[in-house]
């Protein structure tokens, strides 16, 4: 292969949902191998994710398939009391302000379709190069960030003209490449219980559908927060899922006791009851339906400060490992997917193995302050405020356009 055309090597270190947009992304050109320190069901769940314009643009130009997704698009926001009384609603046109619609989805099925899309045979997909190769089970517990190389839990070494570390916000790599002194995780004072419920729950255990979940199904697609309004920070955070025949409930309280199992993973074991006593006083459909779940996942709300750097020599952190928020704006996945579409900088013409380091700072020089402008964002609508004061930033959250843009944009600055 000509050198101003050179095929590089990539590692990526995890297989969620940033690493394989990321990996997606590079395999067009490059020789992509993903390092998963977990099962290959890792990151699974019956929960819910919301994607926003800002992401969805991306998923499009990547092929992704929102009817394999089971996707439900979302149309505005409505909030209500924990009765279900009416408190404030908004059609929000996103597809007509942004370019690109909103759309949820069980998040099981939004990583299946990225992990399709990052190794399924490239004529299936129409593009050109090769699949990312998944190796599970062995993940990178050492990096030498300058080199390109890390020591994986096996303790073989892997080296490549590239590493990209989306390992989470836990993420082991992360002091190799920010420091050992870099911010670590921090929590909230807040905890989230995350359910998904069909619609055939609902029915065994009400006997028919709710009304709020029955506009739903009609058409009438809203993120619907429902709030105590009594100062306790108690919110539900309901929306569809696979065609609207299951519910997400997000369930948000300030937390009782810190536990090591929600401090150290998203998606820990809860307990039922404790959730239903939290919230016995809300509507009592919600309160059914979060007892009928088949699975209760808690997850102890954290963010990290900002980064002074993300990039090593050969390395660069992405995703939650780089720039981990809380879920209260719904844009911690679709940050990352912009963090993966960055590395279209690594399919330009002409780029060499040389040329990386200087790359990957040029990556930074912008993600880094988007992300960060994002993190400011979700801390300043996290508690006790009102469902339409959490729509008012939604201009900048949803309004990027590309690492290319981005960059046409900073030097006309």
């Amino acid at each position: 292969m000509a050198d101003e055309d050179r095929q590089l090597s990539v590692i990526v270190v995890g297989s969620g949902l940033a690493g394989l947009a990321a990996a997606r992304i590079l395999r067009e050109k490059h020789q992509v191998t993903v390092y998963e320190r977990g099962e290959p069901s890792t990151a699974t769940g019956g929960q819910g994710i919301a994607n926003f314009p800002n992401a969805i643009k991306i998923m499009r130009q990547m092929g992704f398939d929102p009817e394999r997704a089971g996707s439900v698009l979302v149309q505005g926001f409505r909030t209500l009391d924990k009765h279900g009384k009416l408190i404030f609603d908004t059609e929000f046109p996103f597809q007509e302000k942004y370019g690109a619609p909103a759309l949820s989805h069980m998040r099981v099925d939004f990583r299946a379709e990225l992990l399709r899309l990052a190794t399924a045979p490239s004529k299936d997909l129409g593009i050109g190069g090769e699949p990312a190769k998944m190796v599970y089970n062995n993940g990178a517990r050492d990096i030498d960030a300058e080199a390109g190389q890390i020591t994986l839990d096996d303790g073989t070494k892997a080296k490549a003209d590239v590493v990209i570390v989306a390992d989470g916000i836990h993420s082991r790599l992360r002091p190799k490449i920010a420091g050992e002194d870099c911010p670590k995780p921090q929590k909230s004072g807040l905890t989230c219980c995350r359910v998904a419920v069909s619609a055939n729950q609902a029915i065994e255990a009400l006997g028919r559908l709710p009304g709020w979940w029955q506009e739903q199904k009609s058409g009438d697609h809203r993120i619907m927060v429902f709030e105590a309004r009594d100062g306790s920070d108690r919110i539900m955070v309901v929306y569809g899922l696979r065609n609207t025949s299951y519910m997400n409930m997000s369930c948000i309280f300030v937390t009782r006791e810190e536990k090591e199992s929600t401090t150290n993973s998203w998606f820990a074991e809860g307990d039922r009851q404790e959730m239903l006593d939290i919230f016995q006083d809300f509507d009592h459909s919600l309160v059914t339906l979060l007892g009928v779940a088949t699975e209760v996942k808690l997850w102890e709300l954290q963010d990290i400060e900002p980064l002074d750097t993300w990039t090593k020599g050969r390395a660069i952190l992405i995703g939650d490992a780089a720039h981990a928020m809380t879920p209260l704006q719904g844009q911690g996945a679709n940050i990352g997917i912009e963090d993966a579409e960055a590395f279209r900088l690594l399919m330009q013409p002409g780029v060499t193995r040389k040329d990386v380091p200087n790359i990957l700072k040029r990556i930074e020089l912008v993600r880094k302050p988007r992300a960060t402008a994002i993190l400011h964002n979700t801390r300043k609508t996290s508690r006790g405020v009102s469902g339409e004061e959490r729509y008012r930033v939604m201009d900048e959250n949803c309004t990027y356009d590309g690492i290319i843009k981005a960059l046409e944009s900073q030097r006309v600055k």
